[in-house]
């Protein structure tokens, strides 16, 4: 019993190696095999032909056995029309040495004589030997009679092509496009269409590959150089799709969005003309200080005044952002004419968004709407503002950078007066209580303990090598003995290293520049130990060991794809990946409480852990300060409130709860 099988997006391995095996799946002849045909009958080199036609690239094995796939194949197709003649002259292989063609290059004697004799000096007897001479090859009748053949080869692959050559359409299998082995693979990353394949690179970017066993980047290149070959059938892949992202900027990428008035980034955000601000409420009513007509231009001018650290400057774009969207989507305003009852409404949305039931939502737009999955990138169209509900403390932070942003428009007499000035910050009270979420943190607990951070660098000990694990291996250590930002580690290069004489003993201390927050440097020391582990990660990269004799523009912290700086993204996600993965070996040992604190774990935890770790060894307060960057001592003061864990030690000792009070 004969069964059709159709295409789906989760195939069971059975069915993929039917599909393989050559009995459901008919492998298609594309105009690229034709072309590498027609290069083989010419005799060009069959490896750089097969670079450039083929999917599997410069494998000679492989590329002889397309060749004979595809001869065999059109021998076949001319047999069914008859075409006897044609059929045998394709199945002819003729060797050629290269002189067929020189043959034809040859100048006619008439063209010798203008070019050797233009005074006729020569007999013609004399002129017909150095014509032979010269060119041996016009006198090659075995060159000429290839050079025949393989012409009358052509003229029957002229006429077979358009009987035989197809075109790839969405709906196709894989296996009927590509090599045996590419096929696996792609199929075995979910792949088994070309329309799938298509989808993944469109939603996924230039390395969509990563989820495709054993294909890698130049693997991936060439079925990408393929399907643009077939653009009229398959239609364009999106620009961002053929280069790594990293050599794209944000803005550009966010461009090839869409413009609309809806939730999308800023730079993709239309404005509506009646609420865009030009006439707000608020507006001040001389000319304002700022070159500004609307709200839109307003926000930017002043984001330009944020420059610095990046990072910064994201977070205030971020809240002015969600701010905009919410005034003009939600309240039907523009940002220049919210009032303070207004004000006070968005501080409930934010409090409320992402913990409060969909039946019980106040709001006109729903949650959803501003809802996305967390780490989608701005310029895809699943993303949102939020990834989920906001804590107190995070709810606190956006309503300050809004009214800094409401302050300095007044500041420049764009607005006339700050409606958040007369709003109190407290974060609105939900009825799910479930949500832990909903209550600030009563201890500082955003830092590893020493217990585990023990735990984590015996975890890691044990993981095989491989360049992400070399890595980390290096960034723990790094992050935890000098308390950088996540953005000071992805800044950090050679040239910022130094070395300084030790005062009271032979030998040197290692130093590291950073520029901070607000474009202020500071020393930061690297401890000897952390010198070995940047060492180690250096001899794994290729680099010279002895660290300062390497370029200066070295990263201390390499991307992953090429010898250049990780980005913070990057990094993060990778310390990310790791933190869920200890949660889950906690786990697997029953250790379900003490999983939780690497689930909620990020990057910056590592700072935190850096002080938190200095200050219980007794380091003077300054000293942390001065490490961290922190412009106010009361900020690094954290680091040193032990009492609540004294406070419990004290009643863990006393036998309280146990029926008899130790004395």
């Amino acid at each position: 019993m004969n069964r059709t099988i159709e295409p789906q997006g989760n195939m069971g391995s059975r069915v993929a190696a039917q599909s393989l095996s050559g009995h459901l799946v008919q492998r298609k002849v594309g105009r690229h095999h034709i072309a590498f045909f027609r290069a083989s009958l010419q005799g060009l080199d069959i490896g750089e032909m097969a670079d450039k036609y083929l999917e599997t690239g410069m494998d000679i094995r492989r590329a002889k056995t397309t060749l004979v796939w595809i001869r065999d194949t059109l021998r076949q197709a001319a047999l069914r029309h008859g075409k006897h003649r044609d059929a045998h002259l394709i199945r002819l292989r003729v060797a050629i040495h290269g002189t067929a063609d020189a043959a034809s290059k040859a100048p006619s004697l008439e063209e010798f004589r203008a070019e050797f004799d233009p005074s006729g000096f020569y007999t013609e007897k004399e002129l017909v030997q150095a014509y032979i001479e010269q060119h041996p090859q016009s006198v090659d009748t075995q060159a000429q009679k290839r050079q025949r053949l393989i012409n009358r080869q052509l003229e029957a692959l002229k006429w077979i092509e358009p009987l035989i050559a197809a075109d790839p359409v969405r709906q196709d299998w894989v296996a009927a496009w590509f090599d045996e082995t590419i096929s696996k693979r792609l199929l075995l990353g979910g792949l088994p269409t070309i329309g799938h394949l298509l989808d993944r690179i469109a939603s996924s970017g230039y390395r969509w590959w990563i989820s495709v066993p054993r294909l890698g980047e130049k693997g991936a290149a060439r079925i990408v150089a393929w399907l643009q070959g077939y653009e009229s059938s398959l239609g364009a892949l999106p620009s961002q799709s053929l280069v790594p992202l990293r050599s794209i900027s944000t803005s550009t990428l966010i461009q090839t969005r869409n413009q609309c008035t809806g939730v999308v980034p800023l730079e993709s955000f239309v404005t509506p003309a009646d609420i865009d601000g030009q006439t707000g409420s608020n507006r001040f009513p001389g000319a304002p200080r700022i070159d500004a007509a609307n709200d839109y231009q307003a926000i930017f001018a002043w984001l330009a005044t944020k420059s610095g650290n990046p990072n910064t400057q994201r977070a205030y774009q971020k809240e002015a952002e969600r701010m905009l969207l919410w005034a003009v989507l939600e309240r039907g305003k523009a940002l220049s004419s919210l009032s303070v009852e207004d004000c006070a409404a968005y501080r409930d949305w934010l409090s409320m968004l992402g913990r409060t039931e969909n039946t019980q939502w106040p709001f006109r737009v729903p949650q959803s709407s501003w809802l996305g999955e967390k780490g989608t990138a701005r310029h895809k169209q699943g993303w949102k503002p939020f990834d989920g509900s906001l804590s107190a403390n995070s709810v606190r932070f956006a309503i300050t950078i809004v009214s800094n942003l409401f302050e300095w428009l007044v500041r420049v007499q764009y607005c006339s007066f700050n409606p958040w000035s007369a709003v109190s910050k407290s974060m609105t009270t939900t009825t799910d209580s479930s949500n832990d979420g909903a209550s600030p943190d009563v201890e500082f607990m955003r830092a590893f303990s020493v217990g585990q951070w023990s735990y984590l660098m015996g975890y890691l000990a044990g993981q095989p090598s491989t360049k992400q694990i070399e890595r980390l291996r290096f960034v723990f250590p790094f992050a935890h003995s000098t308390g950088l930002r996540i953005s000071e580690l992805v800044d950090a290069n050679v040239g910022r290293i130094y070395t300084m004489p030790l005062s009271d003993e032979l030998g040197v201390r290692w130093m590291l520049k950073v520029l901070g927050k607000g474009g202020k440097w500071r020393a930061v020391p690297i401890p000897s130990e952390t010198m070995v582990a940047m060492q180690e990660y250096f001899e794994c990269r290729g680099l010279n060991v002895d660290i300062i004799s390497n370029p200066p523009e070295t990263p201390l912290i390499a991307s992953q794809i090429d010898a250049g700086p990780v980005t913070t993204s990057a990094l993060s996600k990778s310390l990310d990946t790791f933190f869920d993965a200890i949660a889950q070996a906690l786990k697997a040992e029953g250790k379900l409480i003490e999983a939780k604190a690497f689930e909620r774990a990020t990057v910056h935890w590592l700072r935190h852990t850096c002080g938190s770790h200095l200050a219980l060894s007794g380091a003077p307060l300054n000293v942390v300060q001065r490490l961290l960057g922190h412009s106010s001592l009361q900020t690094t003061s954290i680091y040193t409130d032990s009492s609540d864990e004294n406070m419990w030690r004290v009643v863990e000792r006393s036998g309280l709860g146990q029926g008899t009070v130790k004395g």
